[in-house]
């Protein structure tokens, strides 16, 4: 019979989120586009830049160029983006300004842009606390999929949004979809995306990594 997580309202409609007895957990929402952790490690272009040429805008990132150089103009910018000794955005090789997925790939430093989820090239979904807190299994890392307008592409759950949002996956599955998959403007708007995942169960290729 299953039950329910609990319910989120964002950006003008109210998304249910669903629990299975057999621990699948669905819901239908819209889709933004995520490019954290895109950082160019596979010869792809980069989420944020020094210059503001990413695929994403500095600004999303909570990030602003003042006197030539990018600080954080917001605290959680923090979160997502990796530091230098300055406790500001580090600008790596060519510009690139490496953020972070709440996945990271076992045995590599968090300073190493590397060590996280490529929104370009790999397919993921981001999901708000709600369901991280409100499942048995383990959530980051498992199994997931997203299906849209009769296209479905298989992702992993490799990023953790805010508490007041929900619908959201990388770049790479919303290309697979056919969706527009830009972060600066692309996405669907209307509810009709349906999200799928399966706490406990591992992602090919993904190891499941506690909370």
């Amino acid at each position: 019979m299953g039950k329910i997580l609990g319910t989120i309202s964002a950006e003008g409609f109210a998304c249910c989120i669903h629990e299975d007895d057999d621990g699948r957990v669905h819901f239908v929402a819209d889709a933004d586009i995520d490019a954290d952790g895109a950082n160019g490690q596979n010869d792809q272009k980069a989420a944020y830049m020094a210059d503001d040429s990413g695929s994403e805008f500095l600004a999303n990132g909570g990030m602003k160029i003042k006197s030539g150089k990018v600080i954080c103009a917001h605290a959680w910018a923090r979160d997502i983006v990796v530091l230098g000794e300055d406790n500001e955005p580090k600008v790596f090789p060519d510009g690139i300004i490496a953020s972070m997925t709440w996945f990271h790939h076992p045995g590599k430093a968090l300073s190493d842009p590397s060590a996280y989820v490529d929104a370009e090239t790999v397919p993921y979904i981001v999901v708000p606390p709600l369901i991280v807190q409100r499942t048995s299994g383990i959530v980051r890392g498992c199994k997931a999929r997203v299906t849209w307008r009769n296209k479905s592409v298989d992702c992993v759950v490799a990023d953790r949004g805010p508490t007041n949002r929900i619908g959201e996956l990388s770049i790479a599955a919303a290309r697979a979809l056919g969706m527009g998959s830009s972060p600066r403007n692309g996405g669907v708007e209307e509810a009709e995306v349906q999200y799928e995942l399966w706490p406990g169960i591992a992602a090919e290729g993904f190891v499941l990594q506690p909370a």
